[in-house]
């Protein structure tokens, strides 16, 4: 889901708040700079709470985030978006990498400690199955909607991951 929203970012930060070229390089470093904060307190959450607080925690919280770039621009003018959307942004970026370190030790968990290396590689693939299919959707929601359609889109999805999680992780029986 949120590779539907990170492919299309600059049209999608040029059509809610004007920004072109450089701005839109600065919206990418505050994203990122979000998304490593995100990696190193997910990983101190994970410690501290357990991944499955932190994955209940993080998908919503990211769903909400994309979802609200797509009501930022379909219902806010250029000046009153920003604020809002670089919020979304920095929040996408902390809980969407936030979400990673607790992913990890509940398919280690699942897999158990013999099989981490299996698991792991596994995942980084679907990670990027993922991004493709992402980009993928995004380009499907232009020629069918709009660029500020896509923050619906990738929150939808991120609602349905976490809908996944909750149906299965009940399931997982660490082996660790």
């Amino acid at each position: 889901g949120a590779y539907a929203v990170y492919t299309f970012i600059a049209p999608l930060l040029t059509a809610a708040i004007g920004f072109e070229g450089a701005g839109i390089g600065y919206v990418l470093f505050l994203w990122g700079a979000a998304a490593f904060v995100g990696l190193f307190l997910g990983g101190m959450a994970n410690d501290r709470f357990g991944g499955r607080r932190v994955i209940t925690a993080a998908l919503p919280v990211m769903a909400l985030a994309l979802i609200s770039l797509s009501a930022s621009a379909h219902y806010l003018s250029l000046s009153q978006a920003l604020l809002p959307i670089m919020i979304a942004i920095g929040i996408w970026g902390l809980t969407g990498w936030g979400f990673f370190p607790a992913q990890q030790v509940r398919l280690i968990g699942i897999s158990g400690l013999r099989a981490a290396p299996v698991i792991l590689s596994l995942n980084a693939s679907f990670m990027y199955l993922g991004f493709s299919l992402g980009a993928l959707l995004g380009s499907f929601t232009l020629t069918r909607g709009g660029v500020a359609d896509l923050g619906w889109v990738g929150g939808l999805c991120v609602l349905t991951s976490f809908a996944l999680f909750l149906a299965t992780h009940k399931s997982d029986h660490p082996r660790i």
